[in-house]
């Protein structure tokens, strides 16, 4: 491998996920692995791009060097930022799995056992034909998760990134809010926090930040759409700053004019679920055990509301269409895997109230040795803007 001052990490920052990868490559008979997430090729390598519409590959076999298979417009980018040495680019008339096949039989590899993500948003079905077509010798065995295991705990370099990302997250939820006024439209919020979140050194996010004001703030994942806040609306924010790809994201609630009772009732039971639960949060606990005590305070605090969502999702690298990674761990009814050092959450028990709308009054939080800690310094209350 070579050391770059480019790379997100130091070079022993990417030895050490490569080694812990082939050691389960190992454990699992595997000679090579095929990726195509985003996510897991920047985790292994530092490689990023929005192109990754087109087909996009890494193979890390068990010994020998790995190497990519990329679009050729965005191979400048594998030897701008990663420490890969290897790749074989494709033209835009090429047919791309049909490149990494030949790449796969170049290496040394056309008889290995190949592990592949089955589950993989970026390795369609044809996609994978065409590779078990053009290498007839070879065993493809399913190896989803493999690398999203390793991204659940995080290391120390990794929480780091994220407290930038926190910060530019307060940012934007600060300017957000600030916006919020009878008169000013969902847009303009929106312009606010993308000013606010940018210039507090975030890149894009994952996902757009999430504006809805009156009625549309009851809808699941509503955005902007140019409504027009009103006198005695609520305003729904949720942000997410992104840092080097890692993400902190954070709900808020903003009331125009005199704050309504099911609205204070809504911030209570959100406070008592948030503070409870984190009470709870520490290593060898059950993620699903996290979720029961957030669900058994709101049903207790808010019977007329519901949480229509699980109370936490993992997060850390995000690419378009998420900036969680709720798919490698959730606390949800279920999910019994005992919680780590290190495990990274936005914990999300909020409550959307009928008629009204949703309260959300969130912290992305750490594990920690003996509990856990939120990554922002930020109030925790619905705030009011004047009517």
């Amino acid at each position: 491998m070579q050391t770059k001052s480019e790379l997100v990490f130091p070079m022993a920052e990417y030895e050490r996920r490569l080694r812990r990868l082939r050691a389960l490559m190992e454990q699992r008979g595997m000679d090579a692995v095929i990726l195509t997430m985003p996510h897991d090729l920047f985790y292994l390598t530092g490689y990023q791009t929005p192109g990754y519409y087109w087909f996009q590959a890494l193979v890390v076999p068990l010994e020998k060097e790995p190497f990519m298979v990329t679009r050729r417009l965005e191979s400048s980018n594998i030897s701008a930022r990663t420490w890969i040495r290897e790749s074989r680019p494709y033209h835009d008339f090429d047919n791309p799995p049909r490149v990494l096949a030949d790449a796969i039989a170049e290496f040394g590899l056309a008889h290995a056992r190949l592990g592949y993500d089955r589950d993989a948003y970026f390795f369609r079905a044809f996609e994978r034909e065409t590779v078990k077509a053009t290498l007839p010798n070879a065993t493809f065995v399913n190896c989803t998760g493999i690398v999203e295991q390793l991204r659940l705990v995080k290391s120390d370099a990794e929480i780091a990134k994220m407290e930038q990302a926190a910060r530019a997250t307060e940012a934007g939820m600060r300017a957000g809010i600030q916006a919020v006024a009878v008169g000013v439209s969902e847009n303009d919020i929106a312009a606010a926090i993308y000013d606010g979140m940018l210039r507090a050194g975030s890149e894009w996010p994952a996902m757009a930040p999430f504006v809805a004001s009156g009625w549309r703030g009851a809808l699941g994942h509503a955005t902007w759409e140019r409504r027009v806040v009103e006198k005695t609306d609520y305003v729904f924010l949720e942000v997410a700053g992104c840092y080097n790809r890692y993400h902190a994201a954070m709900m808020r609630t903003v009331m125009v004019g005199e704050t309504r009772k099911p609205i204070v009732e809504a911030e209570k039971v959100c406070l008592e679920a948030v503070e409870t639960t984190m009470g709870a949060i520490k290593p060898g606990v059950p993620a699903s055990e996290i979720d029961a005590i957030a669900r058994k305070v709101i049903a207790a605090g808010a019977p007329n509301a519901e949480q229509a969502s699980r109370t936490a999702y993992s997060i850390g690298i995000g690419f378009p269409p998420d900036w969680g990674e709720g798919h490698i761990l959730s606390m949800v009814k279920g999910q019994d895997r005992p919680l780590e050092r290190n495990m990274t959450f936005h914990l999300i028990p909020w409550v959307q109230v009928p008629g009204h709308g949703g309260v959300g009054l969130t912290e992305t939080i750490v594990v920690t040795d003996t509990g856990c800690r939120s990554l922002f310094n930020f109030e925790r209350r619905v705030f009011q803007a004047p009517a």
